[in-house]
């Protein structure tokens, strides 16, 4: 496989991921539990996730060419392999 389709099946599993912690943020506010302590730690464990596959899904999608541009001292011509 090469290594375009590769980092877009880890974008596609980032997104995953990334919508069930959305999800679970949005349940936390719509079970009103957010004055009790497990609903603060509910808070934070799904925003610490969503931070970290955002993070990964925009990473994955830009080093597949789809989000962003690539830094200027980076080639992406394939040469020599």
């Amino acid at each position: 496989m090469s290594q375009k389709s590769n980092d877009l099946e880890m974008a596609v599993a980032c997104l995953f991921f990334l919508f069930l912690s959305l999800a679970g943020l949005a349940a936390v506010f719509l079970s009103g539990e957010l004055t009790g302590v497990d609903g603060l730690l509910m808070l934070m464990v799904c925003g610490g996730m969503a931070l970290l596959f955002g993070w990964l899904a925009v990473s994955a999608l830009r080093d597949a060419g789809l989000f962003g541009a690539h830094k200027s001292g980076e080639s992406t011509t394939t040469e020599g392999k």
